[in-house]
């Protein structure tokens, strides 16, 4: 009898899987088995290959949520743009929803970025960015989206209440999508690292300075947290300007 019941258990759980499965994606739900040795994961380049070589995977994954966090001129806006060209290299459109209102068109296209190929939403209103990241990624057709808003309006309890919610509803969608998403932020916030695959934290070092001239910065990257490879990892990186953005390891 026990047997039985067993095996009636498990025609149930087969069913509610299979639900969930054609509702939100066959990687919705998935047999935790450990992934072969070698096995590559779907990402995309940073634009820096110390970088990515420190992530372990070669990049950024895609289907997925990651968290840019630094103060202004930490690198993060850099970071962001230049892994958008990378995602354009792969023939893919991406999209920049600007919240915190510092887009800026001709650093973007110094970045590598096609701007034929970019789509670019601004307000000021933080639910409104939300919502428009959360149909991005529900209609399928983006490479990668970035998200760049302002920390002050955390502080409101249905801010904070609507980002959670958003967030929660965001992991089925970047999964079907295939679409990786980069939150860039200032400060870290608990409801993005619930929900992060990789979490990085950007510094910048000190301005590179030649003949008197600020040709670029040092940045400093640490990989504060990741669930596809080691965290605890600092990589240098040198932006220097020239024209268009370069970006190498130190």
């Amino acid at each position: 009898m026990g047997k039985g019941r067993k095996g009636k258990r498990q025609v149930r759980l087969d069913a509610a899987v299979a639900a969930l499965q054609r509702r939100y994606g066959p990687g919705a739900v998935v047999k935790g088995a450990t992934p072969a040795a070698g096995a590559a994961v779907p990402h995309i380049a940073t634009g820096f290959p110390a970088l990515d070589q420190a992530l372990a995977i070669g990049g950024l994954p895609r289907g997925r949520l990651c968290d840019l966090v630094g103060p202004a001129t930490s690198g993060k806006t850099t970071l962001a743009l230049k892994f958008l060209a990378q995602a354009q290299a792969g023939g893919g459109e991406v999209a920049y929803v600007d919240q915190s209102l510092s887009f800026d068109a001709d650093y973007a296209h110094r970045c590598g970025l096609d701007l034929a190929r970019l789509w670019v939403g601004t307000t000021h209103d933080l639910a409104e960015a939300l919502a428009a990241v959360e149909a991005l990624v529900r209609n399928g057709g983006l490479a990668a989206v970035v998200l760049d808003i302002l920390d002050l309006p955390w502080a409101d309890p249905p801010v904070a209440r609507h980002l959670a919610a958003t967030l929660d509803r965001l992991p089925a969608a970047l999964t079907r999508s295939g679409t990786a998403l980069l939150v860039l932020h200032e400060s870290p916030v608990p409801a993005l690292a619930q929900h992060a695959a990789v979490r990085l934290q950007l510094y910048r070092e000190r301005w590179i300075v030649r003949h008197g001239d600020v040709r670029g910065y040092e940045a400093r990257v640490e990989i504060v947290y990741n669930r596809l490879g080691p965290a605890g990892r600092t990589v240098r990186l040198a932006i220097e300007f020239n024209g268009t953005v370069r970006g190498d390891g130190l």
